[in-house]
C-alpha cells in the first residue's frame, strides 16, 4: 500500500508552533551570547575608570601639594591645579565633536567585531 501524503493544517500549525518556539530559543541564545560578551566589557571598563579617577584624583593632590609648596601657599597649589583642570575642560569642550566620534568609531569596531565573532562561530557549527 502507498501512503498518502495528505496535507493537514493541524500538521503545518504544529510545525509553524515548532518552528517559533525554535526560532525564538535561538535568538534568546544569541541575545545572551552577546550580553555575555558585552557585560564583562563594561565591568572591566567601570572597573578601571574608577581606579583611572582614583589615580587622577591623587596626582592632582599630589601636584596641588607640590605646587603648594613651591609657591609657599597650599592654596596657591590647589588654585593652579584647579587651573589646569579648567583648561582641560575647555580643550574637551573644544574638541568635543572629535572626542564624540574617536568614541563612536571605537564601540563601532567592538561591536562590529562581536558580530565578526558570531558570525564565525555560526560558520564553524
Amino acid at each position: 500500500m502507498e501512503e498518502k501524503d495528505t496535507f493537514s493544517i493541524k500538521g503545518v500549525i504544529q510545525k509553524l508552533k515548532e518552528y517559533v518556539e525554535n526560532y525564538t530559543d535561538l535568538a534568546y541564545l544569541k541575545f545572551v551570547g552577546r550580553i555575555s560578551k558585552i557585560l564583562p566589557g563594561i565591568a572591566v571598563s567601570v572597573i578601571s575608570f574608577l581606579f583611572a579617577f582614583f589615580v587622577v584624583f591623587y596626582l592632582s593632590m599630589a601636584l596641588a601639594f607640590f605646587i603648594g609648596e613651591l609657591l609657599d601657599s597650599y592654596a596657591l597649589g590647589f588654585a593652579v591645579t584647579g587651573l589646569v583642570f579648567i583648561l582641560l575642560i575647555l580643550l574637551v569642550a573644544m574638541f568635543r565633536q572629535a572626542i564624540k566620534k574617536g568614541i563612536a568609531n571605537f564601540f563601532i569596531k567592538i561591536f562590529i567585531g562581536l558580530r565578526k565573532d558570531d558570525d564565525d562561530e555560526e560558520q564553524n557549527n
